[in-house]
């Protein structure tokens, strides 16, 4: 319906630019900014000018000069030049024709097709600009389309002037006023018409357009969806927002679908509730079971009498009322007395959404929740509990531990489990029981390496190798001994570490815990890998299972090439005293496979399988680790240089070269340094087919952390100083604070963390030389002062220099009073704990040598308000501020703030005074009565700044305490399918 008024909208307005109006009198053209002119004088060709009228306004003619010209018609322009001519000229007789008329320049913005900036003919109105656009969208509002218009007056001096303009008119009535004549430079707007919010029993509750036509209540309606089946539309409420106050009005919307009334149209920003019916659910031995509506208040027998009364069966003692809410409530009712005349019994208030049900007879018990067949079944003289769960078909797979038993009005709890696996607590079944199975969440996450991770229902009685069953089982990735059970208790969440490989071994093993809803397993992925280099088939990283030898690293990675020199398989381990290399035989390996056992794999182990020829592996502080080919004489120093040399990390002075004799490995240390100095001396080092060369990482290295210009690594060399290593990185940012560097350093007896004084004009520790390994992290510089309060500008300061207390209040703006009255507050968090000044501040002006005290990054100013005013907190109706009347008590205060709740505690109320809770008197007030009685004592007088707090009381809340706990929508929409 919208879509068709925009439609017809765009139609007229394209009709009007196509066919135009036929004015009821011409008007003549006037002249603007941009048109051309062509003026001439009879007689006198030299005075033929063709001028164009300047952004100014004017235009120029010989003789004459400047005159006006925006607004004048040009028969106008042509008068006043023969006056002026006239001086010249005798009878000068002026024709002023226009060459070429103006282009007009129009901003269009809003609710159109496509805003921007258009070019339109002189003359041009508002709904050939409209049209350009594209038209207005379905949610314009043409009735109030402003035109901002920007002019000259004849002094030069700029001018605006907005045009309020209501399309409608003249689209509707043809009102040539409401299609003003467009000017170049004007700004169009079209705004977006308000809007209508709908929630409650709609299919579609949203916010809704109103239009360019506006909605009625019944548009909006159909808009949304249409209303629910358990919509109340009698009584639908709709809120104005007017001038004052929000106004509600319940309308009949019933009646408007009836065809009785007219639809009430709707305003912006209005909001339409569609209510919920409230009714309730008779089932069970009625005559006439179903939904009945709740009108007004109605008692229990109402209801009952309204679906046709009791059959012959009903039972009138043991009608049962189920109540939603947080917490479900079953009533159970005798109805019998009142029935039969007599007085006693139970006849409850009905609520709405409540479900009546009256069993059969006295001979029968009820059997609701988890099971297959919930309803009602015949009680013999030996029926137990088991023998009627049988005769409802058992329970389902949500059924939880409990099972409850309401007889005569009392709930007992009985263990599921312990009743269906060892018959424990099988009583005997008496008429008019009534057994509840509530459902339970037994739900396991199992997450990490399984095959399928993910939610799954389990079973009573499942453990966790279940469980990991359930998710299809681990992945050959999984890390089978740190497998994780995560259980929440009411102490906090417990976490179980679980060896998955033992528990398979020996399922009855404690460790095979039974699930619990809300278990959540996670399968780590294991952190077991080894390198394998060389002549193999797919060299790289892999993960291994334990167990697993070199055996299997080879087969991962494909096997080996037939380049491979099998007999010199090399596997380097890093060990506490270092990196150790054994040459294992693969061929032999293979050939007797129980020697695996001797070469199990570690987690970080290298295996390098090399070519059957001359190669060395060089690893550790070199450019590019790996194996390489060397020629005939080639040493150690040639290898380094194959391997693109040393790191600025290595240490030269260690490098160790290791090679396989008869007699076992053999490992060198080799000095690089003196290596590169006596080349003599690499005969002594001339490399052998498989020599492995180890490149450590050198001591002397320290890292550079925060405000320094390039933080990093960095190797230094002897009896450098810490200040040398800052100037390696940079030095110091102009944020960075040097006294207070930190310093974390690893040794024998544990990391050491220090703060040292690197500023070379207040410390001394810059000239400390290092040792090696140290991490220097050079912090921001704290020099913000924070300061609030009853200053003009509350807000964060940078301290200055030597700043003092004085200087940062008057950043601030200083005081918002200048009476002397107010309180300065300093705190400054030490070492040693927090510290706070306070003084005066006429003692702040009058004593600076003694107030006006220095201060340090991070310390707080407040500023305190003048007091006038005691805060109520706590169980009071309206929490807050409130102005101290003269002479006002303490039950004056909790009468100002509406009055206690009915959980306060009036006998431990709290006064604060001065805002310091160590100085506070509790006030003992009417002996815990609602009305105060107590003598003058008990209603102290209080002052401004006073705190009154009224705490809740600890006695228990018997309407919270009672109430049976279950799942409300599983339990009630399992009941409605049994008696639907």
């Amino acid at each position: 319906m919208k879509n068709l008024g925009t439609s017809v909208v765009l139609a007229l307005i394209l009709l009007v630019v196509a066919g135009g109006l036929v004015p009821t009198q011409a008007s003549e053209y006037t002249l603007g900014i941009g048109d051309v002119l062509r003026i001439t004088v009879w007689g006198h060709a030299d005075l033929t000018t063709e001028v164009a009228v300047r952004p100014d306004g004017y235009l120029t003619f010989p003789l004459v000069g400047d005159i006006w010209a925006v607004d004048k018609t040009p028969r106008q322009i042509s008068g006043e030049l023969q006056t002026l001519l006239s001086e010249f000229i005798v009878k000068p007789q002026v024709t002023v024709i226009v060459t070429q008329f103006r282009t007009l320049h129009v901003q269009v913005l809003g609710e159109v097709r496509q805003s921007g900036y258009y070019q339109l003919k002189a003359g041009s109105r508002l709904t050939e600009v409209l049209a350009l656009a594209g038209g207005p969208n379905a949610t314009a509002d043409l009735s109030s389309v402003t035109v901002t218009r920007y002019a000259l007056d004849a002094s030069g001096t700029e001018r605006s002037e907005v045009l309020q303009v209501n399309v409608n008119e003249f689209l509707n009535g043809g009102n040539l006023a409401a299609n003003p004549v467009i000017e170049s430079g004007d700004t169009v707007f079209v705004p977006r018409s308000g809007s209508v919010a709908v929630f409650g029993e709609v299919r579609q509750p949203s916010s809704y357009s109103l239009g360019q036509q506006g909605l009625d209540i019944l548009e909006l309606l159909a808009m949304a969806g249409g209303a629910l089946d358990s919509a109340d539309l009698e009584r639908v409420v709709v809120s104005s927002q007017g001038d004052g106050e929000p106004a509600e009005q319940v309308v009949n919307v019933q009646e408007l679908l009836s065809g009785r009334g007219k639809p009430l149209v709707l305003s912006p920003n209005d909001v339409v509730f569609v209510p919920k019916k409230q009714q309730v659910m008779v089932l069970g031995a009625v005559r006439n079971p179903g939904v009945y509506p709740l009108h007004s208040e109605a008692r229990l027998i109402d209801i009952i009498a309204r679906a046709g009364g009791l059959l012959p069966t009903g039972d009138p003692a043991a009608v049962s009322l189920t109540r939603r809410g947080a917490e479900a409530e079953i009533i159970v009712a005798n109805i019998q007395p009142a029935l039969s005349g007599k007085p006693g019994g139970d006849n409850p208030l009905v609520k709405p959404d409540d479900l009546i049900f009256v069993p059969e007879g006295y001979q029968n018990a009820l059997v609701l929740g988890e099971v297959r067949n919930p309803g009602s079944f015949a009680v013999r003289e030996q029926s137990r509990i088991l023998d009627l769960l049988a005769a409802a078909g058992g329970t389902t797979d949500r059924a939880g531990e409990e099972l409850t038993l309401i007889r005569d009005g009392v709930h007992k709890i009985i263990d599921l489990g312990a009743l269906e696996r060892l018959g424990l607590q099988n009583e005997k079944v008496l008429p008019g029981d009534v057994f509840y199975v509530a459902e339970d969440q037994r739900q396991v996450l199992v997450l990490g390496e399984v095959a399928r991770p993910g939610v799954y229902q389990f079973r009573r009685g499942d453990r966790f190798l279940d469980a990991i069953a359930m998710a299809g089982g681990l992945t050959d990735q999984a890390w089978e001994e740190q497998v994780s059970l995560s259980r929440q208790t009411p102490d906090g969440m417990e976490v179980t570490t679980l060896n998955f490989l033992e528990v398979m071994e020996n399922r009855f093993l404690g460790d095979n815990l039974p699930l619990q809803g809300g278990d959540v397993i996670l399968v780590p992925r294991a952190q077991r890998g080894v390198i394998v280099l060389g002549e193999v088939q797919r060299p790289g990283y892999y993960q291994f299972r334990p167990g697993d030898g070199v055996l299997e690293a080879v087969m991962l990675a494909g096997g080996l090439l037939d380049s491979a020199d099998e007999h010199q398989v090399s596997l380097t381990r890093q060990t506490d005293e270092g990196s150790v290399v054994e040459i294992i035989d693969f061929g032999q390996l293979q050939e007797e496979r129980f020697l695996a056992e001797d070469h199990l794999l570690a987690d970080g182990d290298v295996i390098v399988v090399p070519k059957a020829r001359r190669g060395v592996i060089v690893l550790g502080e070199v450019q590019r680790p790996g194996y390489y080919e060397f020629k005939p004489g080639d040493g150690v120093l040639d290898a380094i240089m194959l391997a693109g040399g040393f790191l600025d990390s290595a240490d030269e002075q260690q490098v160790s070269l290791s090679r396989q004799t008869p007699e076992g490995a053999l490992v060198q240390q080799v000095d690089f340094s003196q290596l590169k100095e006596d080349r003599f001396l690499r005969d002594d080092h001339s490399l052998e087919d498989g020599d492995v060369i180890i490149v450590p990482r050198s001591s002397r290295n320290a890292l550079v952390l925060g405000e320094v210009r390039n933080p990093g690594y960095y190797v230094f060399g002897p009896d450098e100083t810490y200040l040398d290593l800052i100037g390696r990185a940079g030095g110091f940012t102009a944020d960075a604070d040097p006294a207070k560097v930190v310093v974390t350093v690893g040794g024998p007896e544990g990391v050491i963390t220090e703060t040292v004084n690197l500023d070379v004009l207040s410390g001394a520790d810059y000239t400390r030389q290092l040792r090696g390994g140290e991490v220097i992290t050079v912090p921001k510089a704290n020099n913000r002062v924070l300061v609030f309060g009853d200053v003009v500008r509350s807000g964060v300061y940078t301290l200055p220099p030597q700043g003092r207390l004085l200087d940062v209040l008057a950043e601030a703006g200083g005081l918002q009073s200048n009476l002397g009255t107010a309180r300065v507050v300093v705190t400054r968090q030490a070492a040693d704990g927090e510290q706070v000044w306070q003084m005066g501040y006429g003692e702040l002006m009058s004593a600076q040598s003694e107030y006006n005290v220095p201060l340090a990054g991070g310390d707080v100013i407040y500023v305190p308000a003048t007091r006038t005013q005691i805060l109520i907190l706590g169980m009071v109706q309206k929490p807050g501020a409130y102005t101290l009347p003269a002479g006002a008590r303490l039950m004056d205060a909790i009468a100002l703030a509406g009055g206690p709740l009915e959980r306060a505690a009036l006998e431990n109320v709290g006064v604060y005074r001065d805002g310091i809770l160590d100085e506070s008197e509790h006030v003992p007030m009417g002996q815990d009565k609602v009305l105060f009685t107590g003598d003058a004592s008990e209603n102290p007088l209080l002052q401004p700044g006073d705190i009154v707090y009224v705490p809740e009381t600890t006695k228990p809340n018997w309407t919270k305490i009672f109430g049976f706990v279950n799942t409300i929508a599983s339990f009630t929409s399992t009941l409605f399918g049994i008696f639907k």
